[in-house]
């Protein structure tokens, strides 16, 4: 029994499914092996979920595509959308032999790290926080990957240089709505990570209008959204001169992303 509510458990965190996670949480601690260090383990956990601590914020790391990120308060915990994201683009990557990458707003270096572990070719990637490119470092070394990690706002550390395939989860959160999200969202995320600016859309912005200078010719654009952010994003793109060639959907039918080339 506990063999099975452990897989069940690194399935559910690895998805971000939070809510079955803590159902699921309740119900291993009737079927733990009870030693005192288990429980004690387990203890703490439920504890924290008492709490409304993520528990990737109570045991310090998340899964993402199998790959252990270690987490903290200066960092993002990647979502179900980012995992999505991530293997839209390693399919592309894969395909098309792509051997530069940009992973803009790398924050945990979720992305850039999974990208390097499933794919070849030289990765870039960028943030403006020291704090969380320190994380970022640690967890390229703990994943035993070498990617070159660049600090500073969007483009502004990779002038000059060109790739194939940039990838980007950028802030787009309301800065009027921060306070209305849920408290394991807003008091577990720094605000350089969430805040997209009055409409939400600011990074996407600057991204959509500055990209092209950054890739080659054919190459491919990755980018995250809100739910209910998608045709803004899709109208800014066609703007700056962009294709839409695939959209992300969740499991709700909404759209979190797209491929523009």
């Amino acid at each position: 029994m506990r063999e099975s509510w452990i897989k069940k458990l690194r399935s559910l965190l690895e998805k971000g499914e939070t809510e079955d996670l803590k159902s699921t949480l309740a119900l291993a601690s009737f079927h733990i092996d009870h030693s005192k260090c288990k429980e004690k383990e387990l203890r703490l956990i439920l504890d924290g979920i008492g709490r409304n601590i993520p528990v990737p914020h109570i045991i310090g790391y998340t899964l993402v595509c199998g790959l252990k990120i270690s987490l903290n308060k200066d960092v993002l915990n990647p979502g179900p959308e980012t995992v999505a994201l991530i293997e839209m683009a390693s399919e592309y990557i894969i395909k098309y032999h792509s051997s530069q990458i940009l992973d803009l707003c790398t924050g945990s270096g979720a992305v850039a790290i999974v990208l390097a572990r499933k794919c070849s070719g030289n990765i870039v990637a960028t943030d403006i926080s020291e704090k969380a490119l320190a994380i970022a470092k640690l967890n390229a070394s703990e994943n035993k990957v070498a990617i070159n990690f660049m600090h500073g706002d969007l483009f502004e550390p990779v002038r000059g240089m060109v790739f194939d395939v940039i990838i980007t989860n950028p802030p787009y959160v309301k800065s009027g709505a921060i306070n209305l999200l849920p408290g394991f969202v807003r008091d577990f995320a720094p605000l350089t990570a969430i805040d997209g600016g009055d409409d939400g859309l600011f990074f996407h912005r600057a991204i959509l209008s500055g990209a092209k200078d950054f890739l080659r010719q054919g190459g491919s654009l990755f980018v995250e959204c809100e739910d209910d952010q998608d045709k803004e994003v899709e109208e800014l793109a066609i703007k700056s001169g962009w294709e839409t060639r695939k959209k992300l959907t969740n499991r709700h039918g909404n759209t979190r992303g797209f491929m523009f080339t």
